[in-house]
């Protein structure tokens, strides 16, 4: 056989010392944090490369031992807002080692630049604002209308936290008759992004009047995920108006910038939804006192208005009264004249007649001679042809009748 001939140790250290020749040492490396874990003191975790589709093209292990791990520690609590969690892009110092009992090829991590993280976190924010701009969604949702009364919330936040109970607080303080629909979520951390959206979608099928997406406050990395396009381009394309409150009062997320109502806590947003309320409260008071008002007025000057056609119609009254009691008089007059001649008139016809009547009276008559006689059935016998043989007949005299029976007649 030809050529050099290693054993796995000599194979192993060659490659050892020619990665140290190449590297001159410890190199700085920029990735994204993948599957941390911790293990008697030491951090472990890979630190990949990614593809614009999120797959993975290059990864290399990663081990902060306990003894250097104190140093980075310090380091990160100086900087405040950075910490070693799934997804954080960082920027880390040490030597890539050979580790020969293992196999495998190792990045021992002994610094790192927060400043790094910070810029690689304002660099996508600056990106994904970009590209909403892009596609006109940033004020989209701002553009939905809003319910005059909006008192139906779908809340999403995690649950029991801080944030749920201090925007519950102020809904309940406020006395307004709220319904809220609550929606679990995750905030922060690996994923984070996902959930948000899914309860975005959910609250969206549900009868509500405004989504209300809030957080408390946190670090800058604690808040990345309301920077992150899934969750703002969610926001941006919701069928209702999002209101979020969302860390301290220094933090400004992409969320934010494409929400309907932003506000910086979640005390605020709730307070946001409160004042509305209790404007359109206002609102309507006022429109009541208002009508009161209206109405009182438009009552007094009915009255007054009723009591001069009152004094009118009693005027006129009184007016008419007197004519016609004028008239009634004249009329009266006319009348008992007219009564009194027509009185004298028929008084005088009734005495002729009286008289006329007395000179044909049957008594009068039978005075002077006369008789009248009838048949039994009452019957005047004025000719011969009216009686029959053996007829009774009754004939009526000054003084008295006579009853008599037709034996002849000629």
């Amino acid at each position: 056989m030809s050529g050099v001939n290693y054993t796995v140790t000599e194979l192993m250290t060659a490659t050892a010392d020619a990665i140290k020749d190449r590297l001159g040492g410890a190199v700085w490396v920029d990735g994204e944090i993948s599957g941390p874990r911790e293990s008697r003191g030491h951090f472990y975790f890979h630190l990949v490369d990614r593809d614009d589709k999120g797959a993975v093209t290059a990864k290399v292990p990663v081990a902060l031992w306990s003894r250097t791990r104190t140093r980075v520690d310090q380091k990160l609590r100086e900087a405040g807002t950075v910490r070693l969690e799934e997804g954080v892009k960082v920027r880390i110092r040490g030597p890539l080692e050979l580790w020969l009992a293992g196999g495998r090829l190792q990045l021992s991590m002994q610094d790192i630049d927060p400043a790094f993280t910070l810029e690689a976190l304002e660099s996508e924010r600056e990106r994904v604002l970009a590209v909403l701009r892009s596609e006109n969604l940033i004020d989209r949702n701002r553009a939905l209308p809003l319910s005059a009364m909006p008192l139906h919330i779908a809340l999403i936040t995690a649950d029991e936290s801080a944030a749920q109970a201090d925007f519950m607080h102020s809904l309940v303080e406020s006395g307004l008759p709220w319904q809220v629909a609550f929606i679990d979520s995750k905030v922060q951390g690996a994923g984070a992004e996902r959930t948000i959206a899914a309860a975005l979608h959910t609250a969206q099928r549900m009868n509500v009047d405004v989504i209300a997406l809030i957080r408390g406050g946190g670090s800058r990395l604690d808040l990345a995920v309301f920077d992150h396009e899934l969750v703002a381009r969610t926001i941006a394309t919701s069928s209702l108006p999002v209101f979020t409150g969302i860390g301290h009062e220094i933090d400004t997320s992409v969320a934010d910038v494409v929400a309907h109502t932003a506000n910086k806590t979640p005390t605020a947003c709730a307070e946001a939804l409160i004042d509305i309320a209790i404007d359109v409260v206002n609102r309507s008071e006022v429109a009541w006192s208002d009508i009161a008002e209206i109405a009182t007025t438009t009552i007094d000057s009915e009255r007054e208005r009723l009591a001069r056609c009152a004094r009118h119609a009693a005027i006129g009254a009184r007016t008419r009264l007197t004519v016609e009691r004028h008239r009634m008089t004249t009329t009266t007059a006319r009348l008992s004249r007219t009564i009194e001649t027509t009185t004298k008139s028929e008084k005088q016809n009734l005495d002729l007649f009286a008289a006329r009547l007395s000179a044909v009276d049957p008594v009068r008559t039978l005075a002077r001679g006369w008789s009248i006689t009838r048949t039994t059935s009452g019957t005047v016998v004025r000719r011969a042809a009216d009686v029959s043989r053996g007829d009774t007949l009754v004939t009526t005299v000054a003084d008295g009748t006579i009853t008599s029976t037709a034996t002849e007649i000629d």
